[in-house]
C-alpha cells in the first residue's frame, strides 16, 4: 500500500469499521503512515495508551504481523482479505460494546492525568465522554490549527 501523510489529514475515524470492528480502518491508516515515505505526525499504533494496540490485542492479531500485511499489500482489499481470515467474528460484538462503553470521565484519577497529559485540551472539555468523541475532537483540533 502507499504510505500516508497524516500531517495533511487525520486517519479515518475510530467509528469506521472493517469486518464490523471499530478502529481497524484507523489502525491501517496509522500503519500506512509508518511506511517509508509516510508521516505519522504523532499518531501511533503501539504503546501503553494505544487504542489500536488494544483492539488488535483483543482480536488476537499480532501488531507486527499486521504491519507486514499492510506493507506488502497492493491495496486495502488485500488487507481486508487477510483480516477476514484472522478476525474471530464471535468476539466482535463484545469488543465493540466495550469500546462503546469506555467513559473517559470515569477513569481513575491516575489514568485521567495520563489521558490529560496526551490531550491537555480535555481539561476544558468535561462534556467529552467516549473515546470516539475524544479522538474525533483531537483530530478536528489538530487539523484546525494547520
Amino acid at each position: 500500500m502507499e504510505p500516508l501523510d497524516l500531517e495533511s489529514r487525520p486517519p479515518r475515524s475510530a467509528r469506521e469499521q472493517m469486518h464490523g470492528v471499530y478502529f481497524l480502518p484507523r489502525t491501517i491508516d496509522k500503519m500506512r503512515a509508518e511506511l517509508p515515505g509516510g508521516k505519522p505526525a504523532g499518531y501511533f499504533v503501539t504503546g501503553p495508551n494505544s487504542m489500536s494496540a488494544y483492539v488488535l490485542h483483543k482480536l488476537r492479531i499480532d501488531v507486527d504481523e499486521m504491519r507486514g500485511v499492510v506493507a506488502r499489500a497492493a491495496g486495502e482489499d488485500e488487507v481486508e482479505d487477510w483480516l477476514r481470515e484472522h478476525v474471530d467474528s464471535a468476539i466482535v460484538d463484545d469488543l465493540n460494546g466495550k469500546l462503546e462503553r469506555i467513559d473517559i470521565r470515569a477513569v481513575t484519577p491516575e489514568n485521567r492525568a495520563l489521558v490529560e497529559s496526551i490531550y491537555p485540551w480535555l481539561r476544558e472539555r468535561p462534556d467529552i465522554a467516549s473515546v470516539f468523541e475524544l479522538l474525533e475532537t483531537d483530530d478536528a483540533q489538530s487539523f484546525a490549527k494547520r
